[in-house]
């Protein structure tokens, strides 16, 4: 949280600078928005719903035109949260909005790459953060998967979110054959149309047996919050909406050295990063999200991390005023 001489500095900032549009759905997530909600009232600040899908642009030989409901529109300061389903429309309105000035936190197309888990991992790999090993696949298979198989697997959609979708075996063997058993591939629904996007999946080694990690939240370079979390009994994700627990850390932990870098190598201004400490005590990082949930780590930790975000974007909007 801010300390005093910075509440001052904000108080100053909230004057030149009073709304915050948000592109977002109330509802998804809400807990989170409550809290964006409660510190902006502590800071002065207006905040502006946007859903994504009312966001259009008009394009002619003359000119580009970012609008909301047909209206064209050019924010001071912007946020970006339950997104992700409109990134081809999102992407390029944002874009637009940050070239014409608009103070944007998390740039857009980085955002959606991190939401991808293979091309953070190899965004990690190449700035040298210490990864999970990891096999990109379409379709497991024994041979395919050799490399990694000396026991417990996971295997995991590139896009899945809060543990949706992961699911363990006990060698490549059993990943294979569940697989093949239960049809995966006939089970990739597509909607009709056009654009379908084929799921890709990660197979990494399920660390320690699973059932532990770290998360982190990074906010302008600097780790402000982090906490272990452990799942319940018999479950080995370790995500707070699948009932695992949590306990803060303090932040001169070793993680928080690596999740900085994580978010830097990702080219985030904020997010959260999900960690894990192998048999010889590297911390490695399992998934970078622009978008992450700050609500279970608010509650863990008593870290204000909605506050901090937002501090970030009035110190932005202020330097843009000089």
């Amino acid at each position: 949280m801010a300390g005093p001489g910075r509440a001052a500095k904000l108080a100053t900032y909230a004057l030149l600078v009073t709304d915050v549009v948000v592109i977002h759905y109330p509802s998804q997530r809400a807990a989170n928005w409550e809290l964006l909600r409660r510190a902006a009232r502590a800071l002065g600040v207006r905040l502006i719903t946007w859903e994504p899908h009312r966001v259009q642009l008009s394009i002619s030989d003359s000119s580009v035109e970012a609008r909301y409901d047909g209206r064209a529109v050019n924010p001071e300061i912007l946020l970006h949260r339950t997104v992700s389903p409109f990134q081809g429309l999102i992407t390029p309105a944002i874009r637009h909005w940050s070239t014409a000035g608009t103070v944007v936190l998390n740039d857009i197309e980085a955002s959606f790459r991190a939401r991808d888990k293979l091309l953070t991992t190899l965004a990690l790999r190449d700035a040298s953060v210490p990864v999970v090993p990891t096999i990109a696949i379409d379709e497991p298979d024994e041979e395919t998967l050799a490399d990694i198989d000396q026991g417990d697997l996971v295997l995991k959609p590139a896009h899945g979110v809060r543990g949706e979708g992961i699911e363990a075996f006990a060698n490549a063997k059993a990943m294979a054959y569940a697989w093949g058993l239960y049809g995966t591939r006939s089970r990739r629904r597509a909607s009709p149309g056009y654009h379908i996007v084929r799921e890709h999946y990660l197979a990494q080694p399920l660390v320690n047996g699973g059932g532990t990690d770290l998360r982190a939240f990074v906010v302008d370079g600097s780790c402000v919050a982090l906490m272990r979390r452990r799942a319940r009994p018999g479950e080995f994700r370790a995500n707070l909406e699948l009932g695992a627990s949590a306990e803060p850390l303090p932040l001169h932990h070793p993680a928080t050295v690596t999740a900085v870098a994580a978010l830097r190598a990702c080219g985030l201004d904020y997010g959260g990063v999900d960690l894990i400490e192998d048999e010889q005590g590297t911390i490695r990082v399992l998934e970078v999200d622009a978008w992450a949930g700050f609500a279970g780590i608010t509650a863990a930790t008593g870290v204000d991390v909605a506050q901090t975000i937002l501090s970030l974007a009035l110190h932005r909007a202020s330097g843009a005023h000089r």
